[in-house]
């Protein structure tokens, strides 16, 4: 019993070693994937195809597409559902903005550090890295599972041990990596406001209206798969004046294909 728990805690340690940032996913896949699922997530909410808000969206998409310099099939739409304060960018550029984040988002600026940030998800493949870490996840939990099945324990106790694995490897390797990715998508988010023209102490303003309407460090920022808002905010607030500096004389080295309002 000592060594198979010794075994489940070595699985733990190598976890994080094999999942790093390995992909097992094409872009292509990726973007398949994409297409799929922003199919299916905007055909249950009615698109907003005209108006202010609609413009909007339109405006800052296209500029924040340009300012991350990939050439997806972009997309852009708004669809109508003020109870859902989110946004969302799939892979191969598809994205969405719930009207519910426009009272949050305030103006164009703050709606920029939202595209941005979710944009910025999708360029830096942040979907296929945590399909992998899933997946790796499953195959280790199953060669615990096939150890613990050929070992003298009792159902009980290898249901224990499992459990406690399973615990370990999401507190302990997942969410933390989902953390991760969250803060990777703040600062190179704000790096593609900032390319796009818009002010990006907007973004710590609204990660201090999302704390103030969630009511942040209710719960162990550890059992979270994001940061605290206020963190977010703090974090930005240290990076912005270099990310200034550094974005300074930017300009665009290539411009996406292919923009459109899904409005079709």
């Amino acid at each position: 019993m000592r060594l198979l728990r010794l075994f489940a805690a070595l699985l733990l340690t190598l976890l994080p070693t094999a999942c790093g940032n390995l992909n097992f996913y094409s872009e292509e896949e990726e973007a398949s994937l994409g297409a799929q699922a922003y199919a299916e997530e905007t055909g249950k909410y009615p698109l907003v195809t005209r108006g202010n808000d609609y413009e909007m969206v339109q405006r800052v998409g296209r500029k924040i597409a340009e300012a991350s310099g990939k050439p997806y099939q972009w997309e852009f739409k708004l669809l109508k559902a003020d109870d859902v304060p989110n946004a969302f960018c799939l892979p191969g550029g598809k994205v969405a903005i719930y009207t519910g984040i426009l009272p949050i988002t305030q103006n164009e600026a703050g709606l920029a550090a939202v595209m941005g940030h979710e944009v910025a998800h999708a360029t830096e493949r942040h979907g296929g890295k945590r399909m992998t870490q899933g997946n790796i996840a499953n195959v280790l939990t199953s060669a615990l599972g096939a150890g613990l099945s050929l070992s003298e324990m009792s159902p009980d106790v290898q249901q224990g041990v499992m459990k406690a694995f399973a615990i370990g490897a999401q507190v302990g390797v997942l969410l933390p990596y989902s953390r991760d990715h969250e803060t990777e998508a703040d600062e190179i988010g704000i790096r593609y406001a900032i390319r796009a023209g818009y002010d990006p102490w907007e973004a710590p303003k609204l990660w201090e209206r999302m704390a103030a309407l969630s009511g942040d460090g209710g719960g162990p920022a550890w059992l979270s798969t994001h940061p605290a808002s206020l963190d977010r905010a703090e974090n930005l607030k240290q990076k912005i004046p270099l990310y200034l500096e550094q974005e300074k004389g930017w300009k665009p080295k290539q411009l996406a294909p292919s923009v459109t309002g899904g409005n079709r």
